[in-house]
């Protein structure tokens, strides 16, 4: 099993219990068809931060036997919603890889934010078609740019590029020839 099916998994099993969330991070990149000039490993999550949500979120962790990611060790924990809600990071393990719950990314309010401008991405888990919402392209590069880590950093450019290609393909289609602010 590849790693995109593998990922795929821990957001149908989220989806499963119904949880609120926003895929983030380099897996929304490429789910929504962007390149990356690296492979992600991970998935990571914007969780809606309501109680009964992240009720939901701690018995999907449960399901997937979730474990706490640290270094090359895994760690189980016992977890509630509320005892996940507070947090900002969660990075953690399972059998089908690794994932993080980030309920603030850089520069981003979290996933009412998110949810507005995110786009629906369907794919098939073990025969059952899923839809979820990932990140728009401009929100992940927004939180890259405002992350500041050196791996974001190196693919900033590349990201930037397809934003601008994106925002140039809109304008184009709707007939208008205006200064992209870019």
């Amino acid at each position: 099993m590849d790693t995109a099916d593998r990922l795929e998994r821990i957001a149908a099993a989220l989806a499963e219990r119904g949880v609120n969330f926003v895929v983030i991070g380099g897996w929304a990149v490429e789910a929504q068809g962007y390149q990356l000039s690296y492979k992600t490993e991970d998935i990571d999550f914007t969780p809606d931060l309501g109680p009964d949500n992240l009720d939901r979120l701690s018995q999907a962790l449960y399901d997937l036997d979730a474990k706490i990611r640290v270094d090359d060790q895994s760690l189980a924990f016992n977890h509630t919603g509320e005892s996940l809600g507070r947090a900002r990071v969660w990075n953690l393990t399972c059998d089908n890889g690794d994932f993080d719950l980030t309920f603030h990314p850089s520069g981003l309010d979290g996933y009412q934010q998110l949810i507005k401008s995110s786009h629906l991405v369907s794919v098939e888990v073990d025969g059952r078609r899923i839809t979820f919402p990932c990140a728009d392209l401009a929100d992940i590069v927004h939180s890259k740019r405002t992350a500041d880590r050196a791996k974001d950093n190196q693919v900033l450019p590349l990201l930037e590029a397809q934003l601008e290609q994106r925002i140039r393909d809109t304008t184009r289609h709707l007939g208008q020839n205006t200064d992209l602010g870019l």
